[in-house]
């Protein structure tokens, strides 16, 4: 399989001046900032929100920063929540039990209770993967044990109900 080419700049600035010039003038002269706001404004591209924005941080995060980030709202924003538009104060809806995981990875105390439940019942990761209704050959989480690799959202959602239902015995 090939690999796919590498979309850059150049390929933008072409489809703006073939397609849209006047737009293509107008980042040339300087009254529009950059390209990526003349390609939102040709419809070439979407507007990224504040959401769309958080979320691509999100993903470049390191851990040790999403940590942080965790911490620091649990302090400051998840208790309550002002709504700048009203000025009232809202209860967030929130988990009444952590996640497992952040993101795709698994959280450090996921990982300790995964392995505490695997010593007891003496099992290897593509068992446990067996018992979830994946194949017993997927080394997915094998890697996410050892080496704190992503997994898929599908296998997380699985592993999250095979611990409630572990974790008791």
């Amino acid at each position: 399989m090939s690999k796919k080419p590498k979309r850059d700049d150049a390929d933008d600035l072409q489809r703006l001046k073939l397609d849209f010039p006047e737009i293509h003038a107008d980042l040339l002269a300087g009254r529009i900032p950059s390209l990526r706001k003349a390609l939102v404004a040709a419809g070439l591209k979407d507007e990224r929100t504040r959401l769309d924005k958080l979320k691509n941080s999100w993903n470049k995060a390191s851990s040790g920063e999403r940590q942080a980030f965790l911490a620091w709202l649990g302090t400051n924003g998840v208790d309550q929540v002002t709504d700048k538009d009203t000025g009232s104060e809202t209860q967030p809806s929130r988990r009444t039990q952590p996640g497992i995981a952040s993101g795709r990875y698994l959280l450090p105390e996921t990982v300790t209770e995964i392995r505490a439940i695997m010593n007891r019942r003496r099992m290897r990761p593509n068992a446990i993967m067996a018992e979830m209704g994946f194949p017993a050959d997927d080394m997915s989480l094998t890697r996410a044990l050892a080496k704190g690799a992503s997994l898929r959202l599908s296998v997380i959602a699985a592993l999250e109900v095979w611990l409630r239902n572990n974790s008791d015995q």
